[in-house]
């Protein structure tokens, strides 16, 4: 699995769930990201009940707590992945719900979560709170009015255990330069 493939999947919940309701400076990474062309037309094109959704989802991936034990569960995660050459469901205007539901239902990643005694309710969160929170570390808000609260643990995780960080970019296929804090 690429990182573009990663990016993806990060794009059709972080990003498809933030693009347009984060603020600027974060809106502006996204859009840099692989990808993000695609993402963005769908999330501006929203529903009010899909606005509202959105919303809601964004809030839940803010306050979601990320396990103490996330990188050395992930990493494996995301290298067996990688070498089975899953790609992630094109979710990009879907809830939360709906891509946890899509996961699930990909029977090639089934084994690897299950080995990894992780559901895809914990991967989608965890690697949705992970990307939201390194973007927003990476990319810090101007206005912070638009975004709800980052949980300070996880925060607090990413920012103390940089080469975690790194490793598990790199381990998604991207580059230093794309998770170095500043």
């Amino acid at each position: 699995m690429t990182y573009p493939s990663i990016r993806k999947m990060l794009l059709a919940t972080a990003c498809a769930l933030a693009v347009a309701h984060l603020p600027a400076g974060i809106r502006h990474a996204a859009a840099q990201q692989p990808g993000a062309q695609q993402a963005a037309p769908n999330v501006q094109q929203l529903t009010p009940e899909q606005e509202a959704a959105l919303n809601r989802d964004v809030e839940t991936v803010a306050r979601y707590k990320l396990p103490s034990n996330f990188f050395a569960r992930m990493l494996p995660v995301i290298q067996q992945i990688k070498l089975a050459h899953i790609s992630p469901p094109d979710t990009p205007s879907m809830t939360l719900e709906e891509t946890i539901s899509r996961t699930e239902a990909m029977p090639q990643l089934r084994p690897i979560l299950q080995r990894n005694r992780m559901s895809a309710r914990e991967f989608v969160m965890n690697i949705t709170t992970f990307g939201m929170t390194q973007a927003v570390i990476t990319h810090p808000p101007q206005d912070g009015n638009d975004m709800p609260p980052l949980n300070p643990d996880n925060v607090t995780l990413l920012k103390s255990h940089p080469a975690e960080v790194q490793a598990l970019i790199q381990a998604m296929g991207g580059n230093e330069q794309q998770g170095q804090q500043r």
